[in-house]
């Protein structure tokens, strides 16, 4: 296995639900999470957007919070912060140092070590406490009911972002069945809030696990009188007007209208909403990441991250042609997506470069992906990196967009820096 901390960084393809691993290594290392308030965050998009707003207008308001979100784009450290700023890899190490005997003992007792998800819960748990974090606002890994982040007790608030059909291995394949298991994180008198644009079947079931609960249920307003300054977003919600985003696409003021009702919950002013929302970022959600020659990236894996992609791609860049750098897991079914792509006209007004995700097993094949393309009618071509792809949709002239897995995001990045 190597040492305790290659395994703790290393890419893990499998997950492993349940809450009695995380339950027993939180108990070696004192359950810091008992010490610790917390947000709790689930759903199928949004998560990391909707975090980022709400961390940002708590710390703009003084209170020292603590994000702790999954997957991290380029370095693990990403998935700890404190007020914006990520753990240090020194910090991260001790940390580890501490979680390793726990963990070793935890394998000992159960047969199995802890997943890498488990060990990173249980460290952020640890550095919340050591900080001192006045709230934590604290994303699922998968699911929610068995996520292992679950294993806190009532948060002061559950929010569930937009449910879609995702992880059917792991939740199940129908709306109701994904609904139930993120809603397994609303316990008894916590307050739960969601969107407005919660499919009906998802909504009803999460209404229903509150009502068994004892928990307040909230659906926020729909988001009104959208306009645009240039990729940022400005709308009302409710009796508060003009609400300004720097985070791309008319999406993203539904996240950032989840963050606004949790704030108001808690009694934050809306001088600290109104300053947060404008500093949140969230890297790899329809972030330009090069103006010349213009480069997009998108997290869009997903029928609904697709849907809020072409909204964006429509919105802020009519008419346009792109040349489309594509990676996708293979146990991922892109299907839909892609018919999605097609019916928006994307088989005449993109060319697809298709490329594999570097050193993970998960990923498809540049050919295999191709292929499926093809098979809709698009012109798709295998490239053998994202370096590759990269030069040769350069020679089309056209807007680059990345899109398809988060986890080229850090291809890309790494293949830049290494040019300079």
């Amino acid at each position: 296995m190597g040492s305790f901390k290659q395994y703790a960084n290393s890419f893990q393809a499998k997950s492993r639900l349940g809450l009695e691993s995380v339950g027993a290594l939180c108990e070696k290392v004192g359950n810091p999470q008992k010490n610790l308030r917390f947000i709790h965050i689930a759903g199928t998009n949004g998560k990391g957007s909707t975090c980022a707003f709400l961390q940002c207008i708590l710390t703009e308001s003084g209170l020292k919070t603590g994000k702790f979100i999954s997957p991290n784009m380029i370095d693990v450290c990403e998935r700890i912060s404190v007020d914006g700023k990520n753990i240090s890899s020194a910090e991260m190490d001790m940390l580890l140092d501490k979680v390793e005997k726990a963990a070793l003992e935890v394998e000992c007792e159960l047969g199995a070590m802890p997943t890498q998800f488990e060990i990173w819960t249980a460290a952020a748990f640890l550095y919340f406490e050591k900080e001192n974090c006045d709230i934590v606002v604290l994303e699922t890994g998968l699911g929610g009911r068995l996520d292992a982040t679950n294993i806190i007790d009532a948060p002061e608030m559950c929010i569930i972002t937009k449910i879609d059909i995702d992880h059917i291995e792991y939740l199940g394949g129908t709306i109701e069945k994904i609904a139930a298991e993120k809603g397994g994180i609303i316990k008894k008198e916590s307050l739960v809030i969601t969107t407005p644009n919660q499919p009906k079947e998802a909504l009803d079931i999460l209404y229903t696990i509150a009502e068994e609960k004892g928990a307040g249920f909230i659906v926020v307003p729909s988001t009104k009188n959208h306009s645009r300054e240039g990729m940022s977003e400005v709308f009302d919600l409710d009796d508060l007007s003009a609400l300004k985003i720097n985070l791309a696409g008319m999406h993203q003021t539904e996240n950032a209208s989840l963050a606004v009702v949790a704030a108001q919950k808690m009694g934050i002013d809306e001088k600290y909403i109104r300053e947060g929302l404008i500093k949140a970022r969230n890297i790899g959600r329809f972030e330009k990441i090069s103006e010349n020659p213009l480069v997009i990236f998108d997290g869009a894996h997903n029928l609904n991250g697709t849907t809020a992609l072409i909204d964006a791609l429509n919105r802020y860049f009519e008419g346009e042609r792109f040349s489309i750098i594509y990676a996708a897991m293979a146990d991922k079914d892109i299907d839909a997506s892609l018919n999605l792509l097609k019916e928006n006209g994307f088989c005449d007004k993109a060319k697809i470069f298709a490329v594999s995700v570097k050193d993970n097993p998960r990923a498809q094949t540049a050919e295999k992906l191709a292929e499926k393309f093809n098979s809709f009618g698009f012109d798709a071509l295998p490239c053998e990196d994202i370096g590759t792809a990269y030069k040769t949709a350069l020679e089309e002239k056209n807007t680059i967009l990345i899109c398809g897995s988060l986890y080229l995001y850090k291809d890309f990045i790494e293949y830049k820096t290494a040019q300079k």
